[in-house]
């Protein structure tokens, strides 16, 4: 793929996410308006950890007689940042199959940038042209378009 050039065309997605959901945008040809083309939700991303439960990990019994975990407990909260990352990639992954973009905008929070570049496949990751570590979901389009557009402009 050659160099981007920083414009974002009706052949770019715009990947606006949280731990709960994602929305995935492409622009149209006067790059006025975006249509929303996927979203994915995941409620357990935005309950607290309390409500999720608890995942005991496993225990072996010591030649002491005491009983200790087989492995460090990993909280809900990341494992269902993980599952839900997962179906990011996954959706990600079966749209550049039918060629529905060939450049995506990755816009998410920090944390959750670096879970989603560790699940995407090599092939999504290397259609990435631009990521932007905000929390923009929950702007409306036309003003997330605009903060967008003011972090693309200034690389």
């Amino acid at each position: 793929m050659s160099a981007w050039d920083g414009t974002v065309d009706d052949r770019t997605w715009i990947v606006l996410a949280d731990a709960a959901t994602a929305r995935m945008y492409q622009p149209q040809r006067d790059r006025r308006e975006w249509k929303l083309v996927a979203e994915l939700t995941h409620p357990q991303g935005r309950a607290r950890e309390a409500e999720l439960g608890r995942d005991k990990p496993g225990r072996v019994k010591q030649s002491s007689g005491s009983r200790a975990a087989m492995e460090r407990h990993t909280p809900r909260k990341e494992v269902e940042i993980e599952k839900f990352s997962r179906e990011i990639a996954k959706a990600l992954g079966d749209a550049l199959v039918r060629k529905a973009y060939e450049r995506l905008v990755l816009v998410a929070p920090p944390e959750l940038v670096g879970v989603l570049r560790a699940t995407l496949p090599g092939r999504v990751q290397q259609r990435i042209a631009a990521t932007v570590e905000k929390d923009y979901l929950h702007l409306d389009p036309p003003a997330a378009r605009e903060r967008l557009e003011k972090q693309l402009s200034a690389r």
